[in-house]
């Protein structure tokens, strides 16, 4: 069984798969413009009420999939430090994904013209988002959103957080399905080392747990 898990924003993912990325379970929550807790309250319990739900045991996960980064400093470390318990509790294998990746699947598998130039997602600065070219969507850097049309970005694609960015967009969320199918693909690594593992702040800052 796959577990997919997204803490890289304010809203809450959980999604349970089965070997083949078929939907079982899932959960989302999303936050209100006050709560800055929803991780560390809900992850665990809900992940909990998913594995009842199906009658199945954190042993019955093989996989996890998760979106290491970029996104909130603390939702990141909180997502990071449950899956690596996770995976040390019942074995499995952690297969870590950038949103920008996932974003860009998403919208390939939704839409047959691929001619957006950019991917863009959250920064932890209002004035700043996470950018990353569609041709290298794993190449993300850290930029002022008002520079944006100066580097010659006309058409973005982006989760729904960004809807209001003045950008020719297709917003598109992180999906949980295709976080599981991604995890079938033999050429994403997974992480045999979990102390190896570490958030993708996609910025200056950088810390090990």
């Amino acid at each position: 069984m796959i577990i997919a898990l997204n803490t890289s924003l304010a809203d809450l993912h959980i999604g349970l798969f089965s070997d083949d990325a078929e939907s079982h379970a899932e959960f989302h929550q999303k936050a209100s413009p006050d709560d800055r807790h929803i991780h560390d309250a809900l992850l665990a319990q809900e992940t909990s009420g998913l594995l009842k739900k199906i009658d199945a045991d954190a042993k019955d996960i093989s996989k996890i999939a998760l979106i290491i980064g970029p996104g909130s400093f603390t939702g990141l470390r909180i997502g990071l430090s449950f899956a690596k318990g996770l995976a040390f509790g019942s074995g499995a294998k952690i297969i870590p994904l950038k949103a920008h990746s996932v974003l860009l699947a998403g919208y390939k598998r939704a839409y047959s013209v691929s001619d957006a130039t950019a991917i863009l997602y959250p920064g932890y600065e209002s004035h700043k988002t996470y950018m990353s070219y569609t041709s290298s969507p794993e190449d993300i850097s850290y930029v002022e959103i008002a520079e944006l049309k100066n580097i010659g970005i006309k058409k973005i694609i982006c989760p729904p957080e960004l809807e209001e960015i003045e950008f020719t967009k297709t917003v598109i969320p992180i999906d949980m399905k295709m976080m599981a199918q991604m995890t079938i693909d033999d050429r994403l690594s997974t992480i045999d080392v979990l102390a190896d593992l570490e958030p993708f702040y996609g910025s200056d800052f950088k810390i090990k747990l």
